[in-house]
């Protein structure tokens, strides 16, 4: 199988993720070839892997060369002109890794636009064991490369982040993966009759498991697993893809729309959007809004009728390039519309063809 890093540039290692939903990044400055690009790298992570939430972010060597005081002050300079105060504004722990820096000079090295925002939030501490301390638990494979000097921290394609059709398709037109879960939740009912279904995460190491086997395509290993981690792999897959499965563009005209559009206006936007996806998009889109109607429909049960579903999922099909966190009236449109699409998906898959004159006869779900 092809081998890449499992950074994207080189200092910036995401290590995965702390209690269900925090990402944690790892700065490791004698990695770093270009501070600039790096800096940049992160603030698009920020903007796009759980972009809502608090992150943690580790900054260290590798263990073999002490942190200086010198180095740490140098490099916060180009964060801190690439990366937006609302970014940082999300940040929990401000971990620093060094046997040569005292907490004051840490404290001093923040630069001042940041200091409010990181009020009590920085930690120093001496060995990277002591990560542990702050529920941060990394891989063998991770610590083996954090202790050691020119080592290359190889691993394979990563599960997460990939476009949709970059995952084996089952002769279905949808991605393995995807077929798998969907029949896990067919032979799960009982699970969509859960309250809060959808909502509530699982193991971050079963996940971890999960995910590892279904790279190697032993799906059949899904069926060892508590349904909770099964919902977290699902909604993470889909959050994280490189494209979302509706374009970047379909969001921005999206949240641009009165939230009293009529219904008829907005399946013809969608219409037009689905005659120009790929096929697995337009067949992933079909079986999951299919999901969650079935969901719905237990509403009495799980208290997850489709505005909740909405809320959970909406953000897996339509996101932006750009993320703004401020725009929460243009998040709240998106998601009213696609709730609609969920309920008039059958809509798009009657004859389907790129043009299709006998749309304006369609019956539309009130």
């Amino acid at each position: 199988m092809q081998q890449q890093k499992c950074y994207l540039a080189p200092g910036l290692l995401k290590t995965g993720l702390l209690n269900g939903n925090q990402p944690i990044y790892v700065l490791i400055l004698n990695q770093i070839k270009d501070m600039k690009e790096v800096s940049q790298q992160m603030n698009s992570y920020l903007q796009t892997i759980h972009a809502f939430s608090p992150f943690t972010w580790v900054i260290c060597n590798q263990q073999v060369l002490p942190l200086e005081f010198s180095d740490l002050k140098q490099m916060l300079n180009p964060f801190y002109k690439n990366i937006p105060l609302q970014q940082f504004q999300r940040i929990d722990k401000l971990i620093v890794i060094s046997e040569k820096i005292q907490l004051q000079q840490l404290v001093n090295a923040i630069p001042s636009g940041w200091s409010s925002v990181l009020a009590n939030k920085v930690h120093l501490v001496m060995k990277l064991n002591e990560l542990a301390s702050h529920n941060i638990e990394l891989t063998q494979y991770q610590i083996e490369f954090l202790s050691r000097i020119n080592y290359n921290y190889q691993e394979e394609i990563p599960f997460y982040g990939r476009d949709l059709s970059e995952y084996p398709i089952a002769n279905t037109g949808v991605p393995e993966c995807l077929e798998v879960i969907l029949k896990f939740y067919k032979d799960h009912d009982d699970y969509l009759k859960t309250q809060g279904v959808f909502r509530i995460s699982g193991s971050v190491q079963q996940e971890q498991k999960l995910i590892q086997q279904f790279t190697k395509r032993n799906y059949t290993t899904i069926n060892e697993y508590e349904p909770d981690v099964v919902s977290t792999v699902f909604k993470n897959l889909l959050c994280q893809l490189k494209k979302p499965i509706f374009p970047f563009e379909m969001y921005d005209i999206l949240k641009e729309t009165q939230i009293n559009t009529s219904k008829e206006k907005l399946l013809e936007m969608f219409e037009v959007f689905f005659a120009y996806m790929p096929e697995v998009n337009r067949k992933t889109t079909k079986r999951i809004a299919e999901l969650l109607f079935r969901v719905a429909g237990y509403e009495s049960e799980n208290l997850m009728g489709l505005n909740n579903l909405s809320i959970v999922f909406a953000p897996c099909f339509l996101r932006p390039q750009t993320i703004d966190i401020s725009d929460l009236q243009g998040a709240k449109v998106v998601v009213h519309h696609f709730n609609l699409l969920v309920q008039n998906v059958e809509y798009f898959f009657q004859d389907f063809k790129v043009n299709r004159n006998s749309s304006s006869q369609q019956k539309l779900s009130i």
